[in-house]
């Protein structure tokens, strides 16, 4: 039998309507978002991967975390991220075309609170973020797990910095990376009028918090709202893909102004402690995990290997593939059992090139971005005419 939970009264509950829409970009050349609800839950995630691995991870983590929702609770919410953990685990094991894929996750639900009375709940892993508007403010709600957020709490960067910090998109927590991940959590006051966001990066890159916000006012509905902010997004340079889900909290217990939200420190779940009720007591998170090697690689490894993991894959280099020019992520030499993928093949050969930059192409010339990539290609096909 499966666990069993509390569900949220119909009777003086909470309503929520939204809306979500996704975009590939203008630089991408496929989909690695995406987003999904069931009623009560809404879900989003940014996968990251070489070959497929990106999209079929966060596939299958928003498959895993809505089907997973069976206690509603804050502690429900996360045991479906931790499922979807598993699931991204699971399949990457069976695939070696997918092995090392992750993606970032972000969830809000509607739950039964700790104090018996509706709730919302948000949770997270990675860097895709959770807004509240309310009043006319716009507030994250949920935590950044990189590098640079990790920097920018420590007093060492300003935001300013950090949004021109080279090393901006290394994750330092993701699914798919260790079995027993930590899930940052947080319990939130239902107040009617209130406007949640879910969204990835491709959004927050290209949009600042005020340009967001002005949207989310001027657009009532759900839906316009989360046009109006993937078009933006896109028109201010669709460097990624991009994905929004809007969700407006259209009915709910009398709360007078947003008083009843208080921005508070996460509360971090992880699959050795979390525990679930069913028919016969409470069962552990860690015991639904069977035994399989490449999770219990995961789960020996730990972070240490997940934080190894996601920067062998933030890299870009221009190499070179059967005696043609191309465009690899990851690292040059590889990091342990992380090898660079092969993202694009140009039409220009070695033998076109002259001596100096045969050779550079052959030792690997390293780049930030997919679009740096694209432009020293471009000044080697300029040079080679």
């Amino acid at each position: 039998m499966g666990p069993v939970g509390r569900s949220p009264r119909t009777g003086d509950s909470i309503r929520l309507v939204h809306a979500g829409v996704t975009d590939v970009g203008r630089v991408r050349q496929t989909n690695q978002d995406h987003f999904g609800s069931v009623t009560g839950l809404h879900v989003l995630a940014d996968g990251m991967g070489g070959h497929r691995g990106g999209e079929v991870a966060s596939a299958e983590a928003v498959a895993a975390a809505l089907e997973g929702f069976e206690v509603h609770s804050r502690q429900g919410l996360a045991a479906a991220v931790l499922a979807a953990n598993r699931a991204v685990l699971v399949r990457a094991s069976g695939d070696p075309y997918l092995s090392g894929m992750g993606t970032t996750i972000c969830a809000l639900a509607h739950v039964v609170g700790d104090s018996g009375d509706d709730a919302l709940a948000v949770a997270n892993v990675g860097d895709s973020r959770v807004y509240r508007f309310s009043g006319g403010r716009l507030e994250q709600v949920s935590d950044d797990h990189s590098l640079v957020a990790d920097l920018m709490r420590a007093g060492e960067l300003s935001p300013d910095e950090a949004a021109r910090h080279p090393k901006r998109n290394i994750l330092t927590r993701a699914l798919g990376i260790e079995a027993d991940l930590v899930v940052d959590t947080w319990e939130l006051v239902p107040v009617s009028g209130d406007r949640y966001l879910l969204c990835s990066d491709g959004l927050v890159n290209e949009l600042d918090d005020s340009r967001i916000a002005r949207i989310l006012q001027d657009k009532a509905e759900p839906e316009a709202a989360a046009v109006e902010l993937v078009r933006s997004a896109v028109d201010a340079g669709g460097h990624d893909n991009v994905t929004v889900v809007v969700v407006d909290v259209v009915a709910a217990p009398s709360t007078p102004g947003g008083a009843g939200y208080r921005r508070a420190r996460a509360r971090p779940e992880r699959a050795s402690t979390l525990g679930i009720q069913d028919g016969a007591g409470t069962v552990s998170v860690l015991a639904w995990r069977v035994g399989g090697a490449a999770l219990a690689l995961a789960l020996i490894l730990g972070s240490i290997v997940g934080l190894i993991g996601v920067y062998a894959r933030s890299g870009w280099f221009v190499g070179y593939h059967d005696d043609n020019v191309a465009v690899f992520r990851g690292r040059p030499s590889g990091i342990l059992w992380f090898d660079p993928t092969l993202t694009e093949v140009e039409g220009l050969q070695l033998l076109d090139l002259d001596d100096a930059d045969r050779v550079l192409v052959i030792d690997a010339i390293e780049v930030g971005s997919l679009e740096d990539a694209r432009r020293v290609i471009e000044q080697l096909k300029e040079r080679s005419q």
